[in-house]
């Protein structure tokens, strides 16, 4: 055997001795054993944290996804087989697929936070704290509810499509069947009229 085969034989060795580590740990979180839950967080968590960083590139939502990981492993560690691929692995797909959700949780986030600030500079209003900011912020306000409900049907449900639940202009304009250029041209003309409605 030459001295690259020891090594490599070495190597493989110790990375076989950690996965059994790792699947007997799994294997007594799956019996709720807390003390082995904490064990295979020091053993791991510096890995995957790193997984997250390089995927969310944010010390907090890598945070964030790190202890959600750890809850679903926690929880559903009996899901796991050895011999449908090694127990990093697993661990490493489980935190993946919740960092790729948390980025499009945010990417949605910031698309309403945006469209927010549309309907502000639409208004005429930049200013946070304007009574127009407070307005929307507050899904129940009496006077914007009666201004919406002056517009006909098709502008409403565009508005409240796009500025309450974040729905695109391509998605709205799929649900409803029409060219996006309506979709846009209901959302300026109920915008206008919203904004003369709050204006009285």
């Amino acid at each position: 055997m030459t001295g690259g085969e020891v090594i490599e034989h070495q190597y493989t060795e110790k990375a076989r001795a950690e996965a059994d580590q790792l699947d007997h740990l799994l294997a007594r979180i799956t019996l709720k054993d807390q003390k082995a839950l904490q064990q295979l967080y020091q053993k791991v968590s510096g890995k995957l944290n790193g997984i997250a960083m390089k995927l969310l590139n944010d010390a907090d939502l890598s945070n964030d996804v790190l202890q959600e990981t750890f809850l679903q492993i926690w929880n559903n560690a009996g899901e796991y087989r050895r011999d449908q691929g090694e127990p990093m692995t697993w661990m490493a797909s489980l935190l993946r697929y919740r960092a790729l959700d948390k980025l499009r949780a945010e990417n949605r986030e910031q698309k309403r936070r945006n469209q927010y600030e549309e309907v502000q500079t639409l208004f005429g209003e930049t200013s946070a704290g304007s009574p127009m900011a407070g307005l929307l912020q507050q899904d129940t306000d009496t006077k914007l509810g009666r201004c919406l409900e002056t517009l006909d049907a098709l502008n409403r449900n565009a508005i409240l499509m796009a500025y309450y639940y974040g729905y695109s202009r391509e998605d709205i304009a799929i649900h409803v069947e029409q060219p996006v250029n309506t979709v846009k041209s209901w959302l300026k003309r109920g915008l206008t009229r919203l904004a003369q409605c709050l204006g009285h």
